[in-house]
């Protein structure tokens, strides 16, 4: 494990004084990258304009300095018996079939990722890399032995926004990294 950028605060949860917070953070360790506060209340710190989607339309002005990151996206649930923590199911839109949610991972991306990124978002997360107990809105399952979404179709998604991003800065495209 590797830390790539500290993160006080996700979503308001506990926040104060975060641009102070993120001078500190700064002072302590100049080499990584600071998101003062993740997806929520911007005090225009840090290094990051940090933004979540998973409801409401995605509406951003990109910054000369700062990075615009999608820091939370995506959230689509779906159950695979046999592979969960939880007979609970949570995510923000629900889908029955790994196939379902294959679909409606590429309207995510082709509706909402990739227009951002010609927009000047230059980052994404995705939530979440895999399920944890109740939460069911990972790509991969909880234990990690099934990936829910088409991988060909994930690493396609990934190498469109990547080369749109790079068309976007001219640069020329880079070797893939593989993917899952």
């Amino acid at each position: 494990p590797c830390i790539v950028a500290w993160v006080p605060f996700n979503e308001g949860w506990g926040q104060f004084d975060a641009a102070d917070l993120a001078q500190r953070i700064r002072q302590m360790d100049p080499s990584r990258l600071v998101d003062h506060a993740s997806g929520w209340f911007d005090q225009k710190a840090g290094d990051i304009l940090s933004l979540h989607y998973y409801f409401f339309t995605l509406r951003f002005r990109p910054e000369a300095e700062r990075a615009a990151a999608l820091t939370e996206f995506g959230g689509y649930a779906c159950s695979v018996p046999d592979h969960r923590a939880s007979d609970k199911i949570y995510g923000y839109r629900v889908f029955k079939t790994p196939e379902d949610l294959t679909v409606g991972y590429e309207k995510l991306m082709e509706k909402v990722l990739l227009p951002a990124v010609k927009k000047g978002v230059c980052a994404s997360v995705y939530t979440q890399l895999s399920d944890i107990e109740e939460e069911v809105n990972g790509i991969y399952t909880y234990d990690r032995a099934v990936c829910k979404p088409d991988p060909e179709t994930v690493r396609r998604w990934n190498r469109t926004l990547k080369e749109t991003y790079l068309r976007l800065v001219g640069e020329a495209p880079v070797k893939d990294a593989p993917v899952g």
